[in-house]
């Protein structure tokens, strides 16, 4: 299947209870310092939602199921996409624009094959609740991040997506992120946390910038991304990789 073909691909819509899930907005608030509950208790990870924090700023959770994904699949993908621009644009049609990344890393990224995860910096700019963002993300180990390698070992957390997220290339910092992979019988089933302004070390401008629509529109973003990555992964590793 072209590239061309999967740009026209219909995207998925937001499930029945994803959608319920973000009417009733019943989701723990998980404090960064306490990301490692959420690898260990099954109740918060189907958890979809936005909440303010006592600080003002904002959790954004969401879930994906990927039956016949492996994380080997993943993490190609996150080393494959930042290469070009339209596989970037064809993981969300509309929304993805373009992503690029640090020239420091270009031996990394322009291996003939995937070699092992190091630390990267990725510039990808994408509309959210219908506004475009440059970002700056800092991909770095879940380790580093803040998780227990022996907490996701006995939760059977194989993989952590995981990063620093600025604008503007970093002159604003303002979220940490967290895509979570937890081995199933038939594949992964993702678990995503987003600490919305967490970084962000001005209070009025947390205050000015972060609202409910926003984390709102992060959860939906979020939500039809991945179910898109699902839906396309499987066929662009069999034929790219």
């Amino acid at each position: 299947m072209s590239m061309e073909e999967l740009m026209k691909k219909k995207l998925p819509e937001i499930p029945d209870d994803i959608k319920a899930a973000l009417r009733k907005n019943e989701i723990t608030l998980t404090a960064f310092e306490e990301k490692d509950d959420i690898l260990k208790f099954d109740n918060i990870q189907k958890e979809a939602g936005y909440k303010k924090m006592k600080d003002g700023s904002y959790l954004v959770s969401m879930y994906c199921p990927m039956p016949d994904i492996t994380p080997e699949m993943i993490e190609w993908w996150f080393w494959w996409h930042p290469q070009k621009n339209e596989r970037y644009q064809v993981w969300f049609p509309g929304a993805h624009f373009s992503n690029s990344y640090s020239r420091k890393q270009a031996r990394y990224f322009e291996c003939k094959t995937r070699p092992d995860f190091q630390n990267n910096t990725q510039y990808p700019v994408e509309k959210i609740g219908g506004t475009r963002m440059p970002l700056r993300i800092d991909f770095v180990t879940p380790e580093e991040f803040g998780f227990s390698k022996s907490v996701m070992q006995e939760n059977n957390i194989p993989l952590i997506v995981c990063g620093h997220v600025g604008a503007f290339g970093g002159l604003i910092w303002h979220t940490e992120m967290a895509h979570i992979f937890k081995q199933t019988e038939d594949g992964l089933f993702m678990i995503s946390r987003f600490w919305l302004g967490k970084t962000m070390k001005n209070p009025l401008l947390r205050k000015l910038i972060l609202t409910d629509d926003m984390a709102k529109g992060m959860a939906e973003h979020c939500c039809i991304e991945y179910r898109n990555l699902f839906e396309i992964l499987t066929v662009l590793y069999r034929e790219n990789n």
